[in-house]
């Protein structure tokens, strides 16, 4: 006897054979049916299609940053990857799908942070490792952090690792300041003063936890992603990228080291704070009524900080 088809497989089984042609997702709810959809693109042979990838955040974003789900963290943590035509590739394709990043030992450098602009669900950023960037880097994302406008910027970011990233000095510690929402911070292996991190970060509202654990371990710990996003968006990187001059990747070692003291800081985000105490939704309290930014925006306003303490 064969069994009568309920609403939900019916719902289901339209959605995941006509991914290329859904152009909206509003009132489908996200548990069960986007959520199950989302692992059968990633857990089954069917060819993906990054189209359906964009049109899930723009009805189901906070169910994606609250989902805490393996489909949405990418990690590219290889010398041999053009981190340029990559971030391009998510920028392009689904830059609000992904909500945790590692772009550590990669050839990555200041001048491609801006393409992070549109991944406005990004939750946790991991450079470690990557000796390429500079305070720079900090500095732009304090700016994505705080300039909120028209799909762009980093209102939900969390977590920041930089751990054994050489070019993170004393200077970035202000901006990490500024940024309101971070609430787990990794300056292990840096030229960060010890000292003087913990004295400032902690007039902050941060606490000195040098325990924490990240999100995204050591290399060779288990790092858990998205393998055949990844695979996609190298692949689709690869086949758009136009030569480019190489850029030297600083070989470090990743081996753990006694002598240095790991610098790890938390605290209570405003963000956390608010959802406990109001049950108005995280969007309606994030500053989204600045008026759009451009890139030359963001670095001139930068420019201006460093200039300041010269």
């Amino acid at each position: 006897m064969s069994t009568v088809p309920t609403l939900y497989s019916i719902c289901f089984d339209y959605i995941r054979t006509h991914t290329g042609e859904i152009t909206s997702l509003e009132g489908i709810p996200f548990n069960p049916i986007i959520e199950n959809l989302i692992e059968y693109l990633f857990t089954s042979k069917i060819q993906l299609n990054q189209s359906i990838l964009s049109v899930i955040p723009h009805s189901h974003s906070k169910a994606l940053r609250t989902a805490n789900l393996i489909w949405t963290r990418l990690s590219f943590n290889t010398p041999d990857l053009i981190m340029f035509s990559v971030l391009k590739t998510i920028k392009r394709d689904m830059p609000r799908f992904i909500t945790h990043l590692n772009i550590g030992a990669t050839d990555l450098c200041d001048d491609d942070i801006y393409l992070l602009s549109g991944c406005t669900n990004l939750k946790a950023l991991c450079f470690e490792f990557n000796q390429n960037i500079t305070d720079r880097t900090v500095s732009y994302i304090a700016t994505m952090t705080l300039n909120i406008s028209n799909g762009r910027g980093l209102p939900y970011l969390e977590e920041l690792n930089f751990n054994h990233v050489k070019g993170i000095t004393d200077k970035s510690l202000k901006f990490f300041g500024k940024m309101k929402y971070i609430s787990c911070l990794f300056l292990s292996g840096t030229q960060v003063t010890a000292d003087v991190a913990k004295a400032y970060l902690v007039s902050q509202g941060f606490q000195f936890t040098p325990l924490l654990v990240s999100h995204w371990p050591l290399p060779g710990g288990p790092i858990v992603s998205n393998i055949k996003l990844e695979e996609l968006i190298t692949y689709v990187s690869f086949m758009d990228s136009v030569p480019t001059i190489n850029r030297k990747v600083f070989q470090t070692n990743h081996s753990k080291s006694i002598d240095i003291e790991r610098l790890a800081f938390k605290r209570a985000s405003l963000a956390s704070t608010k959802k406990r105490t109001s049950s108005n939704p995280i969007e309606e309290k994030r500053p989204f009524k600045q008026q759009r930014m451009v890139i030359n925006d963001f670095y001139n306003m930068v420019e201006a900080e460093f200039a300041d303490d010269a």
